[in-house]
Order: structure tokens, then sequence, then C-alpha cells
């Protein structure tokens, strides 16, 4: 698990709760929701920001779709390493989808479109063309992609995406994904990879301000998003068409969150301010989306919290969970008594998946931990186990090297996470101990 996702979720989760009502009557720990909206951040966008995207889109947009089918919200969080790093990983992402746009920038010099314009627009862009200027030649070009590859942690995250998407195929929800800025290029990804697995009919995405030559759905782009501009005009590169016309800075009402943006690019402060008519085509075609979605096929259970496994490859690897009252559920044990495994994947990749009941008086307070075994054929396989809760959504991921077979001894512990409950209001609470 990434050090970074780690303290966010060690920050928050003390204080975050599931929503069990405080009336006593209700005893579910679960939604019913089938919909999932998930929001992709951009660049330079801290926990707290992302977060707070997520939220203004959740109450931009409402909590069902027009059907009145109850939808969650998520974020699969992008995280930011400096503005000098995330450029650099908006760069490595786009050589991925045009192999030769990174080596013209690196032989553009300072004669380029691309320099002038960027040197017009912040001393940030000034910043990014002298370190590229100072450690890559057309003699290095080799080191520097490598370079990237080692300190931006980028497949990292996609990795961390694609176990949570896993759990949504498994659970059977239908998943749009709503796309900001470098947000964009993680969401093009996922897209592919849930689109492989269970069909294009089962996902959508609404592009907002894309800083990508691919899009998988429709987009929206403001004519003075300045970001962008810099990106297609400067660079020349093939992005998408403008949409929408702003009104210019001094005329522009702020956004939820009270913010003007100078440079026309903030996911509040332009795409989804109610003030602004932009705002208007964002919502048409959410909607659109989430009315052309259909299921598909679910092989798990949503549960008050979900533990899911994956794996890199071939072989038998077990999931094998320890509840607060001593129950172990795994293959050969798959029902406990807070929990069940209801997924056992014996030949490659997994998933395989744990749930806890939605029903409160089948959880257990106390600590639950969270072990591997390489059962059999495994050996150097990476293992992922990654958890999240109802409401909430991802609490951590883990990964482990395996090594040689142990069969049914889990010798790899992943984490261990505490149980509570507030018997004043009934709310439960979950928090990671490692």
């Amino acid at each position: 698990m990434s050090k970074i996702i780690k303290t966010i979720c060690m920050l928050l989760l003390f204080t975050a709760t599931n929503s069990l009502a405080q009336d006593n009557s209700q005893t579910s720990l679960c939604s019913n929701d089938k919909i999932v909206i998930v929001f992709f951040n951009g660049i330079k966008n801290t926990p707290d920001d992302a977060e707070y995207s997520l939220y203004a889109l959740k109450a931009f947009y409402g909590e069902t779709d027009e059907g009145g089918e109850e939808i969650s919200y998520e974020l699969l969080y992008n995280p930011t390493f400096g503005f000098l790093e995330d450029i650099l990983e908006v760069l490595e992402q786009l050589r991925d989808e045009h192999a030769m746009f990174f080596f013209d920038i690196i032989n553009g010099g300072s004669n380029s479109a691309w320099y002038e314009t960027a040197k017009k627009e912040s001393q940030n862009f000034q910043e990014l063309i002298s370190f590229t200027k100072n450690i890559v030649s057309s003699k290095e070009r080799d080191i520097t992609l490598s370079m990237m590859d080692a300190t931006i942690p980028t497949q990292v995250t996609y990795s961390e995406h694609r176990v949570r998407l896993d759990n949504w195929m498994l659970e059977g929800k239908k998943l749009l994904f709503v796309a900001h800025s470098q947000g964009n290029l993680f969401a093009n990804v996922a897209y592919n990879y849930v689109k492989d697995k269970v069909g294009a009919d089962a996902v959508k995405v609404v592009h907002v301000a894309p800083a990508s030559y691919v899009i998988n759905g429709d987009h929206v782009l403001a004519d003075k998003d300045l970001v962008i501009a810099t990106l297609k005009n400067g660079l020349q590169l093939s992005l998408q068409s403008i949409t929408d016309t702003i009104p210019t800075y001094d005329d522009r009402p702020a956004g939820v969150n009270g913010k003007t943006d100078f440079f026309g690019h903030g996911f509040v402060e332009i795409y989804i301010n109610p003030n602004l008519t932009i705002s208007q085509r964002v919502k048409r075609y959410i909607s659109e989306a989430l009315n052309s979605l259909i299921a598909p096929q679910g092989q798990a259970t949503s549960g008050f919290f979900t533990a899911t496994l994956t794996w890199d490859g071939s072989g038998d690897v077990d999931l094998h969970t320890y509840e607060p009252d001593g129950s172990h559920v795994y293959y050969a044990n798959r029902r406990g008594t807070s929990g069940y495994l209801d997924v056992d994947n014996i030949y490659a990749d997994g998933p395989e998946h744990y749930y806890a009941s939605c029903d409160a008086s089948d959880i257990k307070t106390g600590t639950y931990v969270f072990k591997v075994a390489n059962f059999a054929r495994a050996e150097n396989r990476t293992a992922a186990v990654q958890l999240a809760v109802n409401n909430y959504g991802v609490l951590g991921t883990t990964t482990v090297k395996l090594g040689r077979s142990t069969g049914n001894n889990p010798v790899n512990h992943m984490f261990s996470v505490f149980v509570s409950k507030d018997e004043r209001t009934n709310a439960y609470r979950v928090v990671w101990l490692d």
C-alpha cells in the first residue's frame, strides 16, 4: 500500500463512520446501490482536493438517477507528487497514447511553439522546461523514460484501481467514470480494463477537460481552459475540441467552493459550477450515460466491508480472514460468524472475495486479520489485497511477493482492521491498524 494512501486512510477513518442510521430499527450497514459514479482527479490534487470534488459532484448530480435508482460515489485517487512530477507523469501517459509525442517535446527546444506558449503561461512551466533541458538530450531518452517509470509510481496507481474495479465487477455494479484533466488518462485505462472483462454496456465515461488523445464517451471542454489550451495549441497536440464558451475571468461567478479559477480549468469552479451553462452539458452527459448502462452479471455480494484478493498470473492463491471471535474463513470454511468467502479462484489472477454481513446483528466488533497463502503454483507472483467499506470506499491496499507454496498455511500477513460500535448512535467504524 502506498504511504500516501495509507496516511490518508489513517487520518480519515478515525472520524469516518458507516451510515448506519441512529434509528435503532434500522439494522442494515449497506446501501442498495447498483450504480457507482467514480471520480478520477487531475494533477496537483491533494487528497482533500479530490475528496471535495467528489462530494461536490454528488451534490451537483444527486443520489439517484432519473429512474430513482440509488447511486454511490467513490474516488479513484491519482496521487500528486508535486507540479513537475505530475507533469512528467502526464507526459509519460501521453507517451503511451502517442509514442512520438514525448520525443517531439524533447527535440523542440526553445524554438518550439510549445516553449513560447508555455513561457507566457506561468513560472511553473518555465521550471518544467529548465528541468527537462537540463536532464534530457537525444542520447539520454531511454535513461529518462526509465527514470520516469522508476520515480513516478503510475503503475502502482493503476494496480490499486484495478483491484477496486475487480470488486465492483464481481458485485455486478454499473460504472460511470467522471474524469477531470489528467484523470482522463487514468479513466481510459480503467475503462479498457472493465470493458475487456464485462463489456462496454457496463461502463461509461464522461470526459471533463480531457488531457488525452483518446476518449471513450462524451467530453466537455471550455474555450478558455488555459491548461488544456496550452497542451493542445502550445504542444500542437490532437486533443479534444471545444464544446462550450465560458465568460472571461472578470465575469465568472464563483463555484460552490466560493472560488474562481483564472485558468478556466477547475472542476468545481468551472465544469460543475451551477452558475455556468457548461455545467448543464456535464449533467446531461451524466444522465445519458447512466440511462445507457446495463449491469454485468454479479458473482459476489456487497458487504459492510469487503476484502478482494488478486494476483498477477497463474497459480492458486488463497485469502484467509480471521474474525474477532476466532472464526477462520477460507476456501475450506467459507462461512464465518461475521462474513463469507463467496468467490474462490484456484487457477489464475483472482479475484477472491470476502464480505462482512450487512446485517448489524451479525457483525462482531474487534480485530479482523487478513492473510494470504500461496496454496500452489504461485511462487514469485505479486498478490494484492484491498479492503473497502460500504458507503466510504477503499481503506487500503497491500501487496506482497509470494514465496514457495505453503498450502493452507497463510504465512503472508497483509493487514488488520478494527471494527468498533458506538452504542449511543449505533454507528460502526472501521480503522486500519497495520
